[in-house]
């Protein structure tokens, strides 16, 4: 009966093995812990991400003024080119709630003195970059005659539905025009989807 219901019959060292097994595991997440609330890492990318301060949601654009959002901690040189830039690239980072099983993160690109381009980063367990969304940028832009500032703002909801709006601004004028919309969503795979803008 057992056999032609698919079950399988084990002796009692293959559930004595599993349950050893389970117990190790057990220790092990409770050893982690220890360490952590001592201050102890085995990973140096853990123990920056856990000095840091979750930047809870939803979020409204501050234009190049970051410091409006959060406070963003300077990346350490060892974890700048985990994300694709050379060394000499000056990165901060503010994480936000996490989305399901993926970190997501904010990261800031240029040093204080110019706009800054942000891009949200989502990262898997061992955090590792899986795609990028840069969701503000300013650049001047000749257009004709004229020089304008090109910039996007950005919404971001707190079950991260993006918002971009793409706007730029005459140099003669305070009045930014309002050139498109995106919308964009994280999939099941960690990726950053654009979907259909519906007003």
């Amino acid at each position: 009966m057992v056999a032609g219901c698919g079950g399988k019959k084990h002796d009692p060292a293959y559930y004595e093995a599993k349950i050893d097994s389970l117990r190790k595991a057990e220790q092990m997440k409770q050893l982690r812990k220890i360490k952590q609330e001592a201050g102890i890492y085995d990973d140096p990318v853990e123990q920056f991400f856990d000095t840091l301060h979750v930047r809870p949601l939803p979020i409204q654009s501050a234009g190049a003024n970051i410091g409006r959002l959060a406070h963003f901690s300077t990346l350490p040189k060892s974890l700048v080119s985990r994300f694709g830039y050379p060394l000499d690239v000056p990165l901060r980072m503010v994480p936000l709630p996490r989305w399901h099983n993926y970190r997501v993160v904010m990261l800031a690109e240029g040093p204080d003195s110019i706009a800054p381009l942000l891009s949200l980063v989502t990262l898997d367990a061992s955090y590792q970059p899986i795609d990028q969304l840069v969701i503000y940028e300013q650049k001047a832009e000749e257009r004709g005659d004229d020089m304008v500032m090109k910039f996007n703002d950005y919404y971001i909801t707190s079950d991260y539905e993006i918002t971009l709006m793409f706007a730029f601004l005459r140099k003669d004028s305070n009045n930014p025009i309002l050139e498109s919309t995106r919308r964009y969503v994280i999939n099941g795979d960690g990726y950053f989807d654009e979907v259909v803008v519906d007003f």
